[in-house]
């Protein structure tokens, strides 16, 4: 049995058509799954581009870089300036990705 057995008929003109198809194509989304997330009141954000999905990926990996060091840092109980400065390039490197990628 199906969980959804409510069918609501909704009548669109050219325009509102086009606008609905053209904020699915945003989220990548379903017709009715788009209407049901705006029913429940959540938020609709268009998905990201496949660049996004890189520039994460290397985000991730300089912050994992920085926790390292971190974590050394915090087991030393000292952080020795070439540890600083480390991690101060590896913030730096990530602000510029994301100015250059984003």
């Amino acid at each position: 049995m199906r969980k959804r057995n409510h069918v609501i008929p909704v009548r669109l003109n050219a325009k509102e058509l086009r606008y609905l198809e053209e904020q699915v194509k945003k989220c990548g989304f379903s017709r009715e799954e788009y209407l049901r997330t705006l029913i429940m009141g959540a938020e609709v954000h268009a998905k990201p581009c496949e660049h996004h999905t890189d520039l994460l990926r290397k985000i991730a990996g300089l912050c994992n870089n920085a926790n390292q060091l971190a974590h050394v840092a915090n087991a030393s109980g000292t952080a020795s300036p070439e540890t600083l400065r480390e991690m101060l390039r590896i913030s730096r490197e990530a602000w510029q990705i994301v100015k250059e990628e984003w």
